[in-house]
């Protein structure tokens, strides 16, 4: 009876998360990398001491325990890194995520990499995506439909309302791109996807008014982390700084779009960017604000929240259990969801 009982709850978790007349508190989601080779994390320096050691995301053992961590925490899914159907991503995801034995615990969705994969389609290295080039969209359709083959139906696919969830990073290096691309990418792979576009940042993209591609196009909005190294100043900590420079464009776009709120626990990557220090008990500070943008959102869709990230080791941003803090981020939300968000 009790095994029926949690199987069942998990169940009626995963209907209530994507329906939002039903849900009250915001659906948690953290973005996951699966890009690390066991025993060689030499591409760049990390911050940190993984639990796990330098694993493989390959490895179903590896991601079985990362989704019970997340899982056991109140993380609800995890918004999956993805550079294409022939880079290191996709291998680990149908080597280690989709043979990983407790997947029904969690819901997954691609985070696909916009400017690491359409530009070089665009053919220029400026830090722009040309819609007006033919080639950006045909590559754009080819990937969708790849991931519309492969991943769109598969039984754990984050689905909103029936939709299946695309996270799309930088969004606001896309020139040209209007609602009707949108549209031609949907009819192409024959689905109705809900695409989340990290859109807002600081300058022009801080308001939707003055975004590039603000107000609709894209169904949701979100903004990946809002660092800007020349906007640290000295004693920042990843508390201060989000607060002052991230909430208040957060909460202008939340105002006119349905807006989803990423808060980071600390940054400190492998470029050497001034680094934002960070604690569990400021994290808690920032989860709790965050929620309340969210809450504040467009009230017809499911409040969410993203936390950059579960395992971004190369850029300080993790929550994923090490030995310096065990596990006192996922901690924090376990709390955050008992309270009832």
């Amino acid at each position: 009876m009790r095994a029926l009982t949690v199987t069942l709850a998990i169940a009626c978790s995963f209907v209530c998360t994507t329906d939002p007349a039903t849900a009250k508190e915001p659906l948690v989601l953290a973005y996951y990398y699966p890009w690390y080779q066991a025993g060689d994390w030499s591409r760049h320096d990390y911050v940190g001491t993984p639990k796990l050691g330098k694993y493989g995301t390959d490895s179903p053992d590896v991601v079985e325990q990362h989704i019970k961590w997340a899982a056991d925490h109140g993380i609800d899914g995890l918004m999956v890194s993805w550079w294409g159907k022939d880079h290191l991503t996709e291998k680990h995801i149908q080597s280690g995520l989709l043979n990983a034995s407790n997947l029904t615990r969690t819901r997954f969705a691609v985070f696909y990499e916009s400017l690491g994969l359409l530009d070089v389609a665009d053919g220029q290295s400026d830090g722009v995506v040309d819609f007006g080039k033919t080639e950006v969209m045909d590559a754009l359709i080819a990937d969708f439909r790849h991931l519309a083959e492969n991943y769109f139906e598969h039984p754990q696919y984050l689905k909103l309302t029936g939709r299946p969830v695309v996270g799309m990073y930088v969004t606001r290096t896309f020139r040209g791109f209007t609602k009707a691309h949108l549209g031609q990418l949907r009819s192409a792979i024959g689905l109705d996807i809900y695409v989340i576009a990290d859109e807002a940042f600081l300058g022009d993209q801080s308001s939707p008014a003055t975004a590039r591609n603000g107000i609709g196009v894209f169904d949701a909005y979100t903004a990946y982390n809002m660092f800007e190294n020349v906007n640290v100043r000295d004693g920042d900590t990843a508390l201060t700084y989000q607060s002052r420079e991230a909430f208040p464009i957060f909460r202008e776009w939340a105002r006119h779009t349905t807006f989803i709120p990423a808060v980071f626990p600390s940054y400190q990557d492998f470029r050497g960017h001034k680094p934002l220090p960070g604690s569990p008990a400021d994290f808690a500070t920032l989860i709790d604000a965050a929620s309340t943008i969210a809450m504040k959102s467009d009230p017809s869709t499911r409040p969410m929240l993203l936390i950059t990230s579960f395992n971004e080791w190369w850029e300080g941003t993790t929550i994923e259990p090490a030995s310096e803090y065990d596990t006192k981020y996922l901690d924090v939300i376990q709390q955050f969801k008992r309270r009832g968000g």
